[in-house]
């Protein structure tokens, strides 16, 4: 890892000398034509709806400039591949898709053009986006990408099926506890008819439905910290994982509890068909199990849903993961201006907002949710039942993953830990200390035993200059150390 991002940004930071900093608004002194190259993720019919929507309010806020569009449209991993071949060969392009965690590989090795100060003129700073889908783009304190859309986790269950065991998702299934016991009673009463009671993600992207559970009891996947102090401990990057940690070690036995009471792994590719086919009573899963429902011909007004998952007892804040999709100009783009107007144009309500509202995306703009209302509850509601109220209410509480360099081996890790516990028997504890392990010295490179603590800013600064990093509070158990209300906390590093 350490060896790409070198080359990358070896090669990147002598293009950006070559090419420029990002320039001006686009002139419109004379007529032209510009081409936009673009590598995207599918499926394509967003795209196209999308694109041509841009391409017309492009064209129509900037007359004299017309914009031809030469986009790539590729499956997840192979947009990916071809992204990392295109930053080591220097491949110009103007627009890339990036999964959100993308974000910092690509910005620490330099493919990302800085955005920030366009942001900041242009969007004023993001104040639109929740404060979760802000930061989430966001390396080094800049902003290198923008988060276009989103999708969160939640529970969907079958009305009658639920009926028939005598459970009430909404009342039974809301505390660990409680939920396993509701599982139990579902399985009991509808296994013979071939339909499990709940949904345990085995594989893939296993650690999307465990961070949850983190979250909600404080934790989380780590912290940016120092990086004066990372430059002198020869680590390679300047954050701290924290998975040994309570609210880790809480949310591994949960998995592990469930387990135990006869909750089978599901180890197929878990976007709802499984659900939709009614082998599921209950199904812990993305907003996109809507869109398989709907495409089964079922009976919309039986499909309910809770914006929650289970917390760990009453009266706890609930939480989630935000997935979606990220918006980027490569630094290698040879019309980043032009560049910045289309993505612009791309962001608009009338352009983006109505792409969300007919293909089944959440908005990560608070103002795209209220003025397009009617819009999102004709879709979601579908059937009489109010399910768009239900995602609005757990957009709070989504949070998006971190976006560090090293995010692929870090997702493994993670991965590795939650998969240990569920098929190998090993203890919440012993799971937490290997990825803690692995991550803090084997990726990062930090001195085994090295942790990390937050406390309150003074004002927006920080106490120990020398160990401490002013940061955003952003997830539950950085809210609580914020405690003067004003959004910045410091991280301290402690070593060993």
């Amino acid at each position: 890892m350490k060896r790409r991002i070198y080359i990358l940004a070896t090669f990147l930071l002598a293009s950006m000398i070559v090419l420029g900093v990002i320039g001006p608004k686009v002139s419109t002194a004379q007529s032209e034509t510009v081409t936009l190259t673009m590598i995207l993720v599918a499926p394509e019919e967003r795209w196209d709806f999308l694109l041509d929507a841009a391409k017309a309010k492009f064209e129509a806020d900037n007359p004299g400039t017309t914009i031809e569009i030469d986009a790539q449209i590729m499956p997840f991993g192979d947009r990916l591949t071809q992204l990392r071949a295109a930053a080591v060969a220097g491949t110009p392009l103007d627009i890339v898709s990036l999964d959100q965690p993308e974000v910092g590989e690509f910005a620490a090795a330099g493919f990302t053009s800085d955005l920030t100060d366009f942001i900041d003129r242009d969007l004023d700073g993001l104040s639109d986006w929740l404060p979760a889908h802000r930061a989430a783009t966001q390396f080094e304190g800049r902003q290198h990408a923008v988060w276009a859309w989103t999708d969160v986790r939640l529970l969907w269950y079958w009305k009658d099926l639920v009926e028939e065991a005598g459970v009430n998702p909404e009342t039974d299934m809301v505390t660990w506890g409680r939920y396993i016991k509701s599982c139990q009673q579902l399985n009991g009463a509808l296994s013979d008819q071939g339909i499990q009671g709940c949904l345990l993600i085995g594989q893939p992207w296993i650690a999307d439905w465990t961070f949850p559970y983190a979250w909600m009891q404080g934790g989380g996947l780590g912290l940016d910290v120092n990086a004066d102090l990372t430059a002198s401990v020869g680590a390679t990057e300047a954050w701290l994982p924290t998975f040994d940690s309570p609210a880790w070690i809480s949310a591994l036995q949960f998995t592990r509890d469930q387990v135990d009471a006869g909750i089978e792994p599901f180890t197929e590719h878990q976007f709802g068909p499984a659900f939709a086919d009614r082998r599921y009573a209950t199904w812990l899963g993305g907003t996109w199990v809507y869109g398989s429902v709907r495409d089964s011909q079922a009976d919309m007004s039986n499909l309910g849903v809770i914006g929650a998952f289970p917390v760990p007892s009453p009266g706890m804040p609930t939480a989630t993961m935000a997935g979606g999709w990220t918006l980027a100009i490569p630094s290698t783009s040879e019309q980043p201006e032009v560049a910045w107007e289309f993505l612009k144009a791309m962001l608009d309500v009338s352009t983006l907002g109505q792409m969300q509202t007919q293909f089944g995306y959440l908005p990560t703009e608070v103002s795209f949710a209220n003025s397009l209302a009617g819009d999102f509850e004709n879709y979601w509601n579908e059937g009489g039942v109010d399910r768009w109220s239900e995602l609005q209410a757990l957009g709070a509480n989504a949070y998006g993953r971190p976006s560090f360099p090293s995010w692929p081996e870090v997702g493994s890790a993670i991965t590795e830990m939650v998969q240990k516990v569920q098929f190998e028997d090993e203890s919440p504890m012993a799971a937490a200390q290997s990825a803690q392990q692995t991550v803090l010295v084997d990726v990062l490179g930090w001195p085994a035993g090295t942790t990390v603590m937050l406390h309150d800013d003074a004002g927006g600064s920080c106490g120990h200059g020398d160990v401490d990093r002013l940061i955003s509070a952003v997830t539950p158990g950085q809210k609580v150390a914020d405690t003067d209300g004003n959004g910045s906390i410091c991280s301290h590093v402690i070593l060993p």
